[in-house]
């Protein structure tokens, strides 16, 4: 078997650190918590964040389908 074909076929990965925490804010005198996320990548540390969970997904969807594209 020649090494291209190994290599085609062995499988890619990405690792991310995800970090979630809550935070508190009072608006109008009422206390509101909500949560806040961040993704890493350990391999670069490029680390950003987001205000929702929609907003991480979005972006990690993203970066993964740019991935397959650049093959």
């Amino acid at each position: 078997m020649k090494r291209q074909d190994v290599l085609k076929r062995t499988p890619r990965y990405q690792s991310h650190i995800v970090g979630c925490w809550q935070e508190h804010s009072v608006h109008a005198g009422r206390e509101t918590k909500v949560w806040r996320f961040s993704l890493q990548n350990p391999r670069t540390n490029q680390r950003r964040g987001f205000a929702t969970l929609e907003a991480l997904l979005i972006s990690l969807q993203a970066e993964l389908d740019k991935s397959i594209e650049n093959g």
